[in-house]
């Protein structure tokens, strides 16, 4: 389930303007990012839903995952304009990159999915977008 993770970020790391780099994230806070160099993105796994329990042997599921944008803009601290134009470009890649792509062959292609809202505070954006990827798995016989 959790093995997504690594090839996200693969995935992610060679865009341009990500001077902080791709990172794992626990979870979605301002704490999670501080002292991290910005822009900067951050992957997380968002729990899943069952899509398909009634096969004996199996199980089908979808897992959420968030690709946080961190940006830091100081130059409209108040209202954000700034750190959301900065935000724009990268969120606008980071779903180019990932829309409709197949993580590996156990998974079906990444699709939108909807996304906690983001957070802002004094010059800090956490734009989080969110994809879900489904798998079959297969019960233990052991």
């Amino acid at each position: 389930m959790l093995a997504a993770e690594p090839l996200i970020r693969a995935r992610l790391e060679p865009m341009p303007g990500i001077a902080g780099g791709v990172h794992g994230m626990a979870e979605l806070d301002m704490q999670s990012v501080a002292g991290k160099r910005l822009p900067a993105l951050f992957v997380a796994c968002d729990g899943y839903r069952v899509l398909d329990d009634k096969s004996p042997g199996a199980v089908k599921i979808a897992t959420r995952w968030l690709v946080v944008v961190a940006v830091r803009q100081v130059a409209d601290v108040v209202g954000g304009t700034d750190a959301r134009a900065a935000a724009s470009d990268l969120a606008a890649e980071v779903m180019a990159r990932l829309y409709r792509w197949q993580p590996s062959p156990e998974y079906q292609p990444m699709l939108p999915a909807a996304a906690p809202r983001p957070e802002y505070a004094s010059g800090v954006l956490l734009m989080p977008l969110a994809f879900e990827t489904s798998q079959i798995i297969e019960r233990s016989t052991s």
